[in-house]
Protein backbone atom coordinates (compact mmCIF):
# COMPACT_ATOMS: atom_id res chain seq x y z
CA UNK A 1 0.00 0.00 0.00
CA UNK A 2 1.30 3.64 -0.75
CA UNK A 3 0.14 5.50 2.33
CA UNK A 4 2.82 8.11 0.90
CA UNK A 5 0.47 9.55 -1.60
CA UNK A 6 -2.16 9.89 1.47
CA UNK A 7 -1.60 13.67 1.52
CA UNK A 8 -1.53 14.21 -2.45
CA UNK A 9 -4.80 12.13 -2.43
CA UNK A 10 -6.66 14.37 0.41
CA UNK A 11 -5.64 17.32 -1.90
CA UNK A 12 -7.36 16.66 -4.77
CA UNK A 13 -10.46 15.92 -3.43
CA UNK A 14 -10.47 19.37 -1.46
CA UNK A 15 -9.93 21.13 -4.61
CA UNK A 16 -13.23 19.85 -6.27
CA UNK A 17 -14.79 19.84 -2.89
CA UNK A 18 -13.65 23.12 -1.19
CA UNK A 19 -15.11 20.59 1.74
CA UNK A 20 -13.22 20.36 5.12
CA UNK A 21 -15.58 18.05 6.53
CA UNK A 22 -14.60 15.89 3.36
CA UNK A 23 -10.82 16.71 3.64
CA UNK A 24 -11.38 15.05 7.06
CA UNK A 25 -13.40 12.50 6.93
CA UNK A 26 -10.64 11.09 3.85
CA UNK A 27 -8.23 11.34 6.36
CA UNK A 28 -9.97 9.89 8.96
CA UNK A 29 -11.12 7.06 6.74
CA UNK A 30 -7.81 6.17 5.48
CA UNK A 31 -5.71 6.34 8.54
CA UNK A 32 -8.19 3.65 10.29
CA UNK A 33 -7.95 1.42 7.25
CA UNK A 34 -4.00 2.06 7.97
CA UNK A 35 -4.32 1.27 11.58
CA UNK A 36 -6.43 -1.67 10.75
CA UNK A 37 -4.08 -3.16 8.26
CA UNK A 38 -1.40 -2.62 10.59
CA UNK A 39 -2.89 -4.38 13.50
CA UNK A 40 -3.55 -7.50 11.57
CA UNK A 41 -0.43 -7.49 10.01
CA UNK A 42 -2.06 -7.09 6.54
CA UNK A 43 -0.49 -6.46 3.25
CA UNK A 44 -3.23 -5.84 1.00
CA UNK A 45 -3.13 -6.36 -3.13
CA UNK A 46 -5.31 -7.01 -5.66
CA UNK A 47 -5.79 -10.66 -4.82
CA UNK A 48 -6.98 -10.19 -1.15
CA UNK A 49 -7.99 -6.82 -1.40
CA UNK A 50 -12.36 -7.43 -1.22
CA UNK A 51 -11.53 -9.84 1.82
CA UNK A 52 -9.41 -6.95 3.30
CA UNK A 53 -12.02 -4.22 2.94
CA UNK A 54 -14.49 -7.08 4.40
CA UNK A 55 -12.43 -7.39 7.18
CA UNK A 56 -12.02 -3.58 7.92
CA UNK A 57 -15.78 -3.17 8.19
CA UNK A 58 -16.24 -6.17 10.58
CA UNK A 59 -13.24 -4.39 12.25
CA UNK A 60 -15.34 -1.31 12.87
CA UNK A 61 -18.62 -2.72 13.78
CA UNK A 62 -16.51 -4.48 16.35
CA UNK A 63 -15.73 -0.92 17.83
CA UNK A 64 -19.41 0.12 17.42
CA UNK A 65 -18.77 2.54 14.75
CA UNK A 66 -22.11 4.00 13.62
CA UNK A 67 -23.12 2.46 10.11
CA UNK A 68 -23.24 5.68 8.44
CA UNK A 69 -19.66 6.71 9.30
CA UNK A 70 -18.62 3.35 8.49
CA UNK A 71 -19.95 3.80 4.92
CA UNK A 72 -18.68 7.30 4.85
CA UNK A 73 -14.95 5.63 6.29
CA UNK A 74 -15.44 3.15 3.74
CA UNK A 75 -16.58 5.28 0.57
CA UNK A 76 -12.86 7.56 1.39
CA UNK A 77 -10.75 4.25 1.28
CA UNK A 78 -11.89 2.99 -2.05
CA UNK A 79 -11.69 6.19 -3.76
CA UNK A 80 -7.90 6.39 -2.36
CA UNK A 81 -7.70 2.95 -3.79
CA UNK A 82 -8.85 3.55 -6.60
CA UNK A 83 -6.25 6.80 -6.87
CA UNK A 84 -3.26 4.67 -6.44
CA UNK A 85 -3.79 1.75 -8.63
CA UNK A 86 -6.42 -0.61 -7.01
CA UNK A 87 -9.20 -0.71 -8.53
CA UNK A 88 -12.38 -1.62 -6.46
CA UNK A 89 -14.89 -2.82 -9.00
CA UNK A 90 -18.59 -1.82 -7.44
CA UNK A 91 -20.63 -4.77 -8.60
CA UNK A 92 -17.45 -7.23 -6.73
CA UNK A 93 -17.48 -5.29 -3.46
CA UNK A 94 -21.38 -4.94 -2.69
CA UNK A 95 -21.30 -9.26 -3.41
CA UNK A 96 -18.37 -9.60 -1.11
CA UNK A 97 -17.99 -6.65 1.27
CA UNK A 98 -21.20 -6.74 3.64
CA UNK A 99 -21.65 -3.42 4.79
CA UNK A 100 -23.87 -2.54 8.37
CA UNK A 101 -27.65 -1.11 6.73
CA UNK A 102 -27.94 2.70 7.11
CA UNK A 103 -30.77 3.55 9.57
CA UNK A 104 -32.61 6.55 9.56
CA UNK A 105 -33.30 8.24 12.84
CA UNK A 106 -36.42 9.50 13.50
CA UNK A 107 -35.88 12.72 15.48
CA UNK A 108 -38.23 13.34 18.49
CA UNK A 109 -39.47 17.43 17.18
CA UNK A 110 -37.86 20.46 18.97
CA UNK A 111 -40.50 22.65 20.68
CA UNK A 112 -40.01 26.39 21.52
CA UNK A 113 -40.22 25.29 24.84
CA UNK A 114 -37.35 23.40 24.57
CA UNK A 115 -35.46 26.46 22.99
CA UNK A 116 -36.78 28.47 25.78
CA UNK A 117 -34.94 25.73 28.54
CA UNK A 118 -32.09 26.25 26.76
CA UNK A 119 -32.00 30.13 26.71
CA UNK A 120 -33.23 30.49 30.64
CA UNK A 121 -31.85 27.11 32.54
CA UNK A 122 -28.98 26.38 30.09
CA UNK A 123 -27.52 29.75 30.88
CA UNK A 124 -25.51 30.48 27.48
CA UNK A 125 -23.06 33.38 27.10
CA UNK A 126 -24.15 35.67 25.08
CA UNK A 127 -22.46 34.28 21.97
CA UNK A 128 -23.92 30.48 22.22
CA UNK A 129 -27.28 32.67 22.74
CA UNK A 130 -26.86 34.65 19.46
CA UNK A 131 -25.94 31.41 17.27
CA UNK A 132 -29.16 29.59 18.94
CA UNK A 133 -31.08 32.62 17.99
CA UNK A 134 -29.66 32.71 14.65
CA UNK A 135 -29.84 28.65 13.65
CA UNK A 136 -33.76 28.76 15.54
CA UNK A 137 -34.71 31.69 13.25
CA UNK A 138 -32.14 31.48 9.92
CA UNK A 139 -32.52 27.94 8.93
CA UNK A 140 -28.71 27.94 8.39
CA UNK A 141 -26.68 25.26 8.18
CA UNK A 142 -24.17 24.99 11.62
CA UNK A 143 -21.11 25.20 9.08
CA UNK A 144 -23.05 27.89 7.07
CA UNK A 145 -23.35 30.21 10.90
CA UNK A 146 -20.01 29.29 11.65
CA UNK A 147 -18.62 30.96 8.87
CA UNK A 148 -20.12 34.45 8.97
CA UNK A 149 -18.49 37.06 9.16
CA UNK A 150 -19.31 40.86 11.00
CA UNK A 151 -19.72 42.00 7.30
CA UNK A 152 -21.85 39.98 6.17
CA UNK A 153 -24.87 41.22 8.70
CA UNK A 154 -27.17 43.87 7.72
CA UNK A 155 -28.58 44.40 11.32
CA UNK A 156 -30.56 47.38 9.74
CA UNK A 157 -33.02 46.06 7.31
CA UNK A 158 -36.23 44.56 8.18
CA UNK A 159 -35.86 42.11 9.07
CA UNK A 160 -31.94 41.51 9.42
CA UNK A 161 -30.06 39.93 7.12
CA UNK A 162 -27.37 37.84 6.78
CA UNK A 163 -25.40 37.22 3.65
CA UNK A 164 -24.35 33.71 3.10
CA UNK A 165 -21.55 34.01 0.61
CA UNK A 166 -20.90 30.95 -2.17
CA UNK A 167 -17.45 29.80 -0.58
CA UNK A 168 -19.13 28.76 2.80
CA UNK A 169 -22.40 27.50 1.63
CA UNK A 170 -22.64 23.85 1.67
CA UNK A 171 -24.14 24.12 -2.15
CA UNK A 172 -21.86 26.59 -3.02
CA UNK A 173 -24.53 28.73 -3.85
CA UNK A 174 -24.28 32.33 -2.21
CA UNK A 175 -27.64 33.58 -0.38
CA UNK A 176 -29.52 35.45 1.99
CA UNK A 177 -30.85 34.94 4.85
CA UNK A 178 -32.97 36.47 7.91
CA UNK A 179 -33.22 36.09 11.48
CA UNK A 180 -35.82 37.32 13.67
CA UNK A 181 -35.46 40.43 15.69
CA UNK A 182 -34.32 38.37 19.11
CA UNK A 183 -31.71 37.13 17.37
CA UNK A 184 -30.97 40.72 16.13
CA UNK A 185 -30.81 42.25 19.30
CA UNK A 186 -28.19 39.14 20.50
CA UNK A 187 -26.83 39.96 17.80
CA UNK A 188 -25.95 43.51 18.23
CA UNK A 189 -24.04 42.96 21.03
CA UNK A 190 -21.85 40.18 19.99
CA UNK A 191 -20.86 42.22 17.16
CA UNK A 192 -20.11 45.54 19.05
CA UNK A 193 -16.86 47.26 17.91
CA UNK A 194 -16.02 44.04 15.87
CA UNK A 195 -13.62 44.59 12.97
CA UNK A 196 -16.18 43.64 9.32
CA UNK A 197 -13.26 40.45 8.68
CA UNK A 198 -13.69 38.85 12.17
CA UNK A 199 -16.24 36.11 12.54
CA UNK A 200 -19.63 36.42 14.25
CA UNK A 201 -19.30 33.22 16.48
CA UNK A 202 -15.71 33.21 16.84
CA UNK A 203 -14.30 30.04 17.80
CA UNK A 204 -10.38 28.67 17.59
CA UNK A 205 -9.04 26.34 14.48
CA UNK A 206 -10.38 25.78 11.16
CA UNK A 207 -14.14 24.99 10.63
CA UNK A 208 -14.06 21.72 11.70
CA UNK A 209 -12.58 22.51 14.85
CA UNK A 210 -14.87 25.74 15.41
CA UNK A 211 -17.72 23.48 15.03
CA UNK A 212 -16.65 20.50 17.42
CA UNK A 213 -15.76 22.95 20.04
CA UNK A 214 -19.09 24.91 19.73
CA UNK A 215 -20.78 21.97 19.57
CA UNK A 216 -19.10 20.68 23.23
CA UNK A 217 -19.66 23.74 24.77
CA UNK A 218 -23.73 23.93 22.91
CA UNK A 219 -23.80 20.02 24.80
CA UNK A 220 -23.14 21.70 27.79
CA UNK A 221 -26.26 23.85 28.16
CA UNK A 222 -28.82 21.64 27.07
CA UNK A 223 -27.07 19.55 29.94
CA UNK A 224 -27.92 22.25 32.24
CA UNK A 225 -31.34 22.83 30.93
CA UNK A 226 -32.03 19.21 31.75
CA UNK A 227 -32.27 17.99 28.22
CA UNK A 228 -29.38 15.60 27.69
CA UNK A 229 -31.68 13.17 26.97
CA UNK A 230 -30.44 10.00 23.91
CA UNK A 231 -33.14 9.52 21.17
CA UNK A 232 -34.33 5.77 22.27
CA UNK A 233 -31.99 2.76 21.12
CA UNK A 234 -29.39 5.72 19.46
CA UNK A 235 -26.64 7.26 20.45
CA UNK A 236 -27.72 10.18 19.08
CA UNK A 237 -28.82 13.30 21.57
CA UNK A 238 -32.53 14.38 21.47
CA UNK A 239 -31.22 18.04 20.88
CA UNK A 240 -28.59 19.20 18.35
CA UNK A 241 -27.43 21.97 16.45
CA UNK A 242 -29.68 20.42 13.06
CA UNK A 243 -32.40 20.27 15.26
CA UNK A 244 -32.68 24.38 14.73
CA UNK A 245 -32.64 24.18 10.66
CA UNK A 246 -35.10 20.86 11.14
CA UNK A 247 -37.81 22.98 12.87
CA UNK A 248 -37.03 26.02 10.69
CA UNK A 249 -37.98 23.88 7.69
CA UNK A 250 -41.01 22.68 8.98
CA UNK A 251 -42.19 26.17 10.20
CA UNK A 252 -41.62 27.90 6.71
CA UNK A 253 -43.23 25.01 4.92
CA UNK A 254 -46.78 24.82 6.64
CA UNK A 255 -46.48 28.45 6.61
CA UNK A 256 -45.29 29.58 3.32
CA UNK A 257 -45.36 26.60 1.14
CA UNK A 258 -42.20 23.66 -0.06
CA UNK A 259 -40.97 26.04 -2.16
CA UNK A 260 -40.71 28.83 -0.37
CA UNK A 261 -39.62 27.44 2.64
CA UNK A 262 -36.94 24.72 1.13
CA UNK A 263 -35.58 27.63 -0.95
CA UNK A 264 -35.22 29.89 3.17
CA UNK A 265 -33.13 26.97 4.10
CA UNK A 266 -30.81 26.51 1.15
CA UNK A 267 -31.73 23.73 -0.92
CA UNK A 268 -30.40 24.59 -4.31
CA UNK A 269 -33.07 22.94 -6.18
CA UNK A 270 -36.29 25.61 -5.08
CA UNK A 271 -33.41 28.60 -4.99
CA UNK A 272 -33.32 29.06 -8.73
CA UNK A 273 -37.22 30.28 -9.16
CA UNK A 274 -38.02 31.09 -5.43
CA UNK A 275 -34.77 34.08 -5.36
CA UNK A 276 -36.31 34.99 -8.88
CA UNK A 277 -38.97 37.20 -6.51
CA UNK A 278 -38.38 40.73 -5.23
CA UNK A 279 -36.02 41.61 -2.10
CA UNK A 280 -38.81 43.19 -0.59
CA UNK A 281 -41.45 40.10 -1.42
CA UNK A 282 -38.70 37.74 0.50
CA UNK A 283 -38.70 39.77 3.13
CA UNK A 284 -42.80 39.92 3.29
CA UNK A 285 -42.80 36.47 3.42
CA UNK A 286 -40.23 35.98 6.48
CA UNK A 287 -41.82 38.43 8.37
CA UNK A 288 -44.79 36.38 8.05
CA UNK A 289 -42.77 33.93 9.63
CA UNK A 290 -41.14 35.36 12.34
CA UNK A 291 -43.57 35.46 14.85
CA UNK A 292 -43.41 31.76 14.60
CA UNK A 293 -39.59 31.43 15.12
CA UNK A 294 -39.44 33.86 18.02
CA UNK A 295 -39.27 31.79 21.71
CA UNK A 296 -40.23 34.76 23.71
CA UNK A 297 -42.81 36.60 21.83
CA UNK A 298 -45.97 34.87 22.54
CA UNK A 299 -47.38 37.37 24.96
CA UNK A 300 -46.23 40.12 22.90
CA UNK A 301 -47.76 38.46 19.91
CA UNK A 302 -50.92 38.91 21.87
CA UNK A 303 -50.49 41.85 23.17
CA UNK A 304 -49.93 43.39 19.53
CA UNK A 305 -53.01 41.10 17.94
CA UNK A 306 -55.09 42.89 20.85
CA UNK A 307 -53.93 46.32 20.06
CA UNK A 308 -54.50 45.68 16.45
CA UNK A 309 -58.11 44.29 16.73
CA UNK A 310 -58.91 47.45 18.94
CA UNK A 311 -57.52 49.42 16.31
CA UNK A 312 -59.62 47.89 13.73
CA UNK A 313 -62.40 47.99 15.56
CA UNK A 314 -62.26 51.47 16.23
CA UNK A 315 -61.73 52.41 12.45
CA UNK A 316 -65.56 50.74 11.99
CA UNK A 317 -64.79 46.70 11.19
CA UNK A 318 -66.76 44.13 12.59
CA UNK A 319 -65.71 41.37 15.04
CA UNK A 320 -66.12 38.91 12.03
CA UNK A 321 -64.13 41.19 9.43
CA UNK A 322 -61.13 40.98 11.58
CA UNK A 323 -61.77 37.22 13.16
CA UNK A 324 -61.44 36.71 8.96
CA UNK A 325 -58.29 38.27 8.60
CA UNK A 326 -55.30 35.93 10.12
CA UNK A 327 -54.05 38.85 12.46
CA UNK A 328 -50.86 36.76 13.47
CA UNK A 329 -49.69 36.03 9.46
CA UNK A 330 -50.06 39.93 8.90
CA UNK A 331 -47.18 42.63 9.45
CA UNK A 332 -47.69 46.13 11.41
CA UNK A 333 -48.02 47.88 7.96
CA UNK A 334 -50.53 45.72 6.40
CA UNK A 335 -52.68 46.08 9.40
CA UNK A 336 -52.26 50.06 9.32
CA UNK A 337 -52.85 49.61 5.82
CA UNK A 338 -56.35 48.01 6.05
CA UNK A 339 -57.16 50.78 9.44
CA UNK A 340 -56.21 53.45 6.70
CA UNK A 341 -58.33 51.56 3.94
CA UNK A 342 -61.53 51.10 6.56
CA UNK A 343 -60.99 55.03 7.97
CA UNK A 344 -60.50 56.35 4.29
CA UNK A 345 -64.29 55.14 3.13
CA UNK A 346 -65.59 56.27 6.81
CA UNK A 347 -64.52 59.70 6.07
CA UNK A 348 -65.95 59.45 2.45
CA UNK A 349 -69.28 58.52 3.70
CA UNK A 350 -69.40 61.01 6.31
CA UNK A 351 -67.91 63.54 4.45
CA UNK A 352 -65.81 66.47 6.90
CA UNK A 353 -67.27 65.08 9.96
CA UNK A 354 -64.11 62.60 10.92
CA UNK A 355 -60.60 63.23 10.00
CA UNK A 356 -56.83 61.64 11.42
CA UNK A 357 -54.58 64.73 12.50
CA UNK A 358 -51.49 64.42 14.72
CA UNK A 359 -52.46 63.15 18.73
CA UNK A 360 -50.64 66.30 19.23
CA UNK A 361 -53.12 68.50 17.88
CA UNK A 362 -55.90 66.36 19.77
CA UNK A 363 -56.41 68.39 22.57
CA UNK A 364 -57.21 71.56 20.53
CA UNK A 365 -59.75 70.08 18.32
CA UNK A 366 -61.50 68.86 21.39
CA UNK A 367 -61.72 72.39 22.76
CA UNK A 368 -63.14 73.31 19.25
CA UNK A 369 -66.18 71.06 19.44
CA UNK A 370 -64.59 67.69 18.01
CA UNK A 371 -64.83 63.97 20.01
CA UNK A 372 -62.06 61.83 20.25
CA UNK A 373 -62.51 58.28 18.25
CA UNK A 374 -59.04 56.67 19.01
CA UNK A 375 -55.39 56.60 18.04
CA UNK A 376 -53.75 55.00 15.25
CA UNK A 377 -50.17 53.42 15.46
CA UNK A 378 -48.55 55.76 13.16
CA UNK A 379 -48.88 58.53 16.34
CA UNK A 380 -51.76 59.99 15.01
CA UNK A 381 -55.19 60.10 16.49
CA UNK A 382 -59.28 59.70 14.88
CA UNK A 383 -61.60 62.76 15.46
CA UNK A 384 -65.46 63.53 14.65
CA UNK A 385 -67.77 65.65 15.14
CA UNK A 386 -70.71 65.16 16.99
CA UNK A 387 -73.96 64.18 15.52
Amino acid sequence: MDWARKDEFIEKMYRRSKSIHSKRYYAFGIDKFKKFCKEKNLKVNKTNIYDSLDSFVAWLDRKKIKPKTIADYMSAVRKFLNYIGMEVDPTTFKAKVIMPKVTKIADEPLTINDVRLLLTKGRPNPKLRGLILTLLSSGMRIGEALSVKVGDLNLESNPAEVSIKAAYAKTRVGRVSYVSDEAKDVLKEVVKDSPKESLVFEYSGDLWQREKVAIRTFREIVDRAGLGQMIEDHRIHRIHFHSFRKFFLTKAVDLLGDHAGHALCGHGFYMDTYYKKSDDERKADYLKLMPYLTVFGEARMDLQRGLAEQILGVVGYSKEEIASMRLSEMTEEEIQQKAREKLLGAMVNNGSRQKVVPTSEVKAYIQDGWEFVGTLPDNSAIIKLPI
